[in-house]
């Protein structure tokens, strides 16, 4: 068992004996991270990216992938140079979110205007003939991401909170009322924290676009990231299992206790030659508890030990053989 005080301790942890493991000769596609839920994934995701190991998410989209977070980082593209051609694709990606009128035919007036003149996207909305509202909304989007833009001395994850505030792009999903709505908030709130780190656009844009790389320009041999759900079937020799505290997993009022029971013996399970459990005590700002699950393993099949971890952070190990140890987890109920 692996105990850390915060979320970005443990997925920093687990990417140092990750790196640590691959240095011995583990190759990337022989380890792979097991979580209860989907949106558990980003701190991990953030720990692999800075730690420079290759990974791929199965059966989700991954954070920089999503498309509230393309949007969010097109606006901030847009206030930093809305009078430069590099900002087009941002033009065109948020130009209309929300609504703002702009259809194919005002669209394709405006890329004409730019071409005739040689202007950006965002520019040629000043000149270009539009219906007078389509072309008032443009240009009230274009002096709000510019005049934000412009304001000196003010932190990146500030400019992008200010941003989603007065184009309406936070209003638009909190209006949307809806499940998908919260998950975008979530989603954009993550980002702005993790804004917080970067001072330079181009390093927070330079660290999306390593994520969002293609399996191809990152190689085949990568660390595999996946839900339980989606464990089923697969193995590996070396699988860390995040997360392991009450309200997470199991979940907070989750009525089916037996099937997240049988959840924990599918994700132990899935380890060939060792599996690692972790867990925190304070998660997105709560307190935290182990998952009585844990207890559940046989002492005899556990190791057990303090060690320090870099930091303040301590860490007690769990591993085995965990394919060994079917029996006695079946033994136990699992």
């Amino acid at each position: 068992m692996l105990s850390y005080d915060y979320a970005s301790d443990e997925a920093d942890a687990i990417a140092a004996e990750m790196g640590r493991r691959a240095a011995e000769g583990v190759a990337w596609h022989d380890m792979a991270m097991i979580y209860r839920i989907n949106r558990l994934s980003r701190s991990l995701e953030e720990a692999l990216l800075k730690a420079r190991i290759p990974y791929e998410i199965i059966g989700d989209v991954g954070f920089y992938h999503r498309a509230v977070v393309k949007d969010a980082l097109a606006f901030l593209m847009l206030a930093a140079c809305s009078d430069s051609r590099q900002s087009d694709e941002a033009f065109r990606r948020v130009a209309n979110v929300p609504r703002r009128g702009l259809g194919a035919k005002a669209l394709g007036q405006i890329e004409q205007e730019a071409q005739d003149r040689g202007l950006s996207l965002c520019a040629a909305v000043t000149t270009a003939t539009l219906p007078a509202k389509v072309r008032d909304s443009l240009l009230a989007f274009r002096e709000t991401v510019s005049r934000i833009g412009q304001i000196p001395d003010m932190r990146l994850c500030d400019r992008l909170d200010t941003l989603l505030k007065e184009t309406g792009y936070y209003t638009m999903w909190r209006e949307a009322a809806s499940e998908e709505g919260e998950t975008a908030l979530q989603n954009l709130s993550e980002l702005v924290g993790l804004a917080e780190g970067f001072t330079r656009l181009q390093d927070l844009l330079e660290h999306a676009a390593l994520a969002t790389a293609s399996p191809n320009e990152r190689g085949r041999d990568r660390v595999q990231l996946m839900t339980m759900h989606r464990a089923k079937g697969l193995e590996f020799p070396h699988v860390f299992l995040p997360a392991w505290e009450e309200t997470v997993f199991p979940g907070m009022g989750e009525r089916n206790y037996e099937e997240e029971r049988r959840l924990a013996y599918v994700s132990l399970t899935r380890a060939m030659q060792q599996a690692t459990i972790s867990s925190v005590g304070y998660r997105q700002g709560v307190s935290a508890r182990p998952s009585g699950f844990i207890e559940e393993i046989p002492a005899e099949h556990r190791v057990t030990g303090w060690l320090r971890q870099q930091g303040q952070s301590k860490r007690r190990e769990t591993g085995g053989r965990f394919r060994h140890t079917a029996a006695a987890l079946d033994a136990m109920g699992f």
